[in-house]
């Protein structure tokens, strides 16, 4: 007899550098949630992309989710994997549509040129697939002309574009529809942290006084590493070692010895946001008409 399948009840499914490693750890602290035993598995991304993992991916059948899972996973309530790039993936789309049970799938979107600037913080800092010397109008200029591969990172690639989320929601409401999909804002997580969480709760049936006295760690930050040549080993370490708990431990004290909080924004990068941030009107207005959201912030 085949085994009972193992899926998600609820995907994180975007956008990156928006809190969606935050809200992961929140939510899988909650007695009647179980969260993936790595936050992201990729278990859904699109072949080709460099979050694919060939030795577990959906294109292997469902099954395969489960490995993803602690043992009794399917018992929970509320079964949880957060893969921000999925807003991007045809491949989740598609493989969600297949699910015997709809998931429900929560979306967090941020401020577009500051969710592009905080992207490329990141690639660049916390890993090395945006070069150390290239600054925010390069990197944007780059993206728009496709001048850099960044490594085959497509999420550097195509941030302008991604940036853009009506155009990616709008598919996964033809999947979802309304009842099933949840749009909050990283505004609304960053102002009331208890508030964002009572209402997903509200939304997912669970009891939200588990959040009252809730510490709210932050998790996944954007860091400035103090020796780039360290960096670089780290990053080779890391892809070799299995994860568990020697490869936490050796996170954390690489994070204590060699990095930092990162430098404020510099003049050159604040412009080039600035400028950046006028392109998306018309998408943000878009997207608040669509799915009736309050943007004003955005403006």
């Amino acid at each position: 007899m085949d085994k009972p399948l193992v899926l998600p009840n609820l995907l994180v499914a975007g956008a990156p550098k928006c809190g969606t490693s935050s809200v992961h750890g929140w939510l899988s602290d909650h007695p009647d949630v179980i969260g993936s035993l790595e936050k992201e598995t990729y278990f859904l991304s699109d072949p080709g992309s460099h979050m694919h993992r060939p030795s577990s991916h959906v294109s292997d059948g469902l099954g395969g989710y489960a490995a993803h899972f602690p043992p009794g996973a399917a018992d929970a309530k509320v079964l949880l994997e957060s893969t921000p790039g999925y807003l991007y993936s045809d491949t989740a789309r598609s493989a969600v549509a297949t699910f015997p049970t709809m998931p429900k799938v929560l979306f967090i979107l941020r401020e577009p040129s500051a969710q592009i600037y905080s992207l490329f913080r990141y690639f660049q800092n916390n890993w090395n697939w945006v070069p150390a010397d290239m600054d925010f109008a390069a990197f944007i200029e780059a993206s728009r002309t496709g001048s850099h591969d960044f490594m085959g990172n497509e999420l550097a690639q195509n941030c302008l574009r991604n940036a853009a989320y009506v155009d990616h929601l709008i598919k996964w409401r033809d999947i979802l529809g309304d009842c099933h999909m949840k749009i909050t804002l990283f505004d609304d997580l960053q102002d009331d942290q208890q508030g964002f969480m009572t209402a997903l709760c509200d939304w997912l049936e669970l009891a939200p006084e588990f959040y009252q006295s809730y510490g709210y760690p932050r998790e996944n930050e954007t860091y400035q590493p103090r020796s780039r040549k360290l960096q670089s080993a780290n990053l080779a370490i890391r892809a070799m070692l299995p994860k568990g708990a020697a490869y936490t431990a050796l996170r954390h004290l690489y994070r204590r010895l060699n990095t930092r909080k990162p430098d404020p924004a510099s003049r050159k990068d604040a412009v080039a946001v600035t400028q950046l941030r006028g392109e998306y009107r018309g998408a943000n207005q878009r997207l608040a008409e669509t799915f009736e959201l309050d943007l004003s912030r955005w403006n």
